[in-house]
C-alpha cells in the first residue's frame, strides 16, 4: 500500500515541525511502504515499514503535535503525531478532535493542512460551509 495524500501532506507537515530532522525523515518516506490502514472511527492509524538498510535518525518516540487538518465533511479537525520506533518511521495517527470518522474514505478526502502552536488560535476551515 501507498500513502494517501492525507497521509503524505500530514507527514511532510510534521517533518517541518522538527527541522534538524526533516532530511533523514524525507529520505525515510521515500523508501517507506505502508503495512497496514485503520479508520478506528475516532481518527485512523497507519503503519509504516522502512527499510532496514534505511539511514535511522536520532529522535524522540513522538512527533507532532502541531500538525493538523480541515477535512470536507467533517465539522472538526483531525490532528497528528507521528511515532517513532528505533529511530524509524513506525506509525502515523490522525486523531479526531471531535466526532466520527467512519464514512471519511482516507483515500479520497479534500483537506488542508495547517499547523497550530501551543495557545494558537485555529483557523477556520476552508470547509465550514460544507
Amino acid at each position: 500500500m501507498t500513502l494517501t495524500q492525507l497521509e503524505e501532506a500530514a507527514l511532510r507537515s510534521i517533518f517541518s515541525e522538527t527541522p534538524e530532522l526533516a532530511a533523514g525523515l524525507e529520505r525515510q518516506l521515500e523508501a517507506a511502504t505502508v503495512i497496514e490502514r485503520e479508520n478506528s472511527g475516532a481518527g485512523f492509524f497507519t503503519t509504516i515499514r522502512v527499510p532496514e538498510d534505511a539511514e535511522r535518525v536520532k529522535s524522540p518516540k513522538v512527533l507532532g503535535y502541531e500538525s493538523h487538518a480541515h477535512i470536507r465533511g467533517m465539522e472538526y479537525d483531525l490532528g497528528f503525531v507521528l511515532f517513532m520506533k528505533d529511530g524509524a518511521l513506525h506509525m502515523l495517527e490522525g486523531y479526531a478532535l471531535a466526532g466520527s470518522t467512519s464514512a471519511l474514505d482516507l483515500t479520497d478526502l479534500q483537506f488542508e493542512i495547517f499547523r497550530v502552536a501551543q495557545n494558537q488560535v485555529v483557523p477556520e476551515s476552508p470547509f465550514s460551509s460544507a
